[in-house]
């Protein structure tokens, strides 16, 4: 079986007729038509209905063409591959954080000049272990409640991951103009209670779902109105600057969002209670633009604005 004749069958089955297949693929009609002959000799089963009226597909027909488009995708995918090979490659996935997302525009903004290419995904906390895990990332930017470090580090462990430490950061609330809050420059634990929260898409490390034991039981999961969950960064920074929803988050730096007028509202009493970090695969040795990006990162983690 060649990818040639899962490209001859895609164009036949879309083109709904041999002939305008032929025209789409620069060849002749009895090109096509031999090409598709011998994939049903190879495979001894009936892929297309030939009539007068064009070309359909059979039963099974249908399943081969599923798989010939997902063949033709991941070719087209290696292909692109190919073709970034001469550039200098920053896989990088990051749970939803407008201040990562800042400083990797910054880091794109200083190498302009040079052959970069950057693929950043964005997703919970387990998403972006699977992320490293699959190569679909080489360095995964990630947090966990102190508390849950055994098993965090036991969800690595057969992932063959390493977990690699910051910080320690404390949470914080995040408002926008239309919240009450808004000019404070602190609360207690308590005045999360009459709040209306919008979060970020749950897992197992998500901070809401442990806010009773981050609160030292100050407050309880079940006392916080969750309006709205999301995984959209853009929906999240949205929200916070147009409506009365605030949210928490964590306290990297003492900044204000004086672009997306967010401001950041200290909770009192918190302690450190979160990690964040990187976690990259067991071996892996970081490139020159993996190390300088995480040089950015620490730039955003230790540098305080006010």
């Amino acid at each position: 079986m060649e990818l040639k004749q899962m490209e001859y069958l895609a164009a036949a089955v879309e083109s709904r007729s041999l002939n305008k297949a032929a025209e789409r693929l620069y060849t002749s009609q009895p090109n096509v038509s031999k090409v598709l002959r011998n994939l049903e000799r190879e495979l001894s089963v009936k892929i297309l209905e030939r009539t007068s009226k064009g070309v359909s597909l059979t039963n099974f027909g249908e399943q081969v063409y599923d798989y010939a488009k997902n063949m033709l995708k991941t070719a087209h995918i290696i292909e692109e591959l190919a073709g970034n090979i001469s550039y200098d490659q920053l896989k990088v996935a990051s749970y939803p954080s407008n201040m990562i997302a800042r400083k990797l525009t910054q880091y794109y903004m200083d190498h302009l000049d040079s052959q970069l290419h950057i693929e950043f995904l964005s997703g919970t906390v387990e998403e972006v272990v699977e992320y490293v895990q699959s190569f679909s990332a080489n360095l995964g930017i990630v947090y966990y409640p102190n508390h849950q470090e055994h098993t965090f580090k036991q969800i690595l462990h057969p992932k063959n991951l390493t977990f690699h430490m910051l910080k320690h950061c404390k949470l914080c609330l995040y408002v926008g103009p239309s919240h009450p809050y808004y000019d404070l420059k602190s609360i207690p634990y308590e005045a999360l209670q009459n709040q209306k929260f919008i979060q970020g898409k749950r897992d197992y490390f998500s901070v809401m779902d442990h806010i009773d034991v981050l609160s030292q039981d100050a407050v309880k999961l079940n006392q916080l109105k969750h309006v709205v969950h999301t995984n959209s960064d853009h929906v999240m920074m949205n929200m916070l600057k147009h409506t009365d929803l605030c949210t928490i988050g964590l306290d990297l730096i003492n900044i204000k969002y004086k672009d997306e007028s967010i401001h950041k509202i200290d909770i009192e009493g918190c302690s450190d209670c979160l990690s964040i970090g990187f976690v990259t695969r067991n071996g892996h040795i970081l490139s020159e633009q993996e190390n300088d990006f995480l040089c950015y990162l620490n730039q955003l983690l230790a540098r305080e604005v006010v």
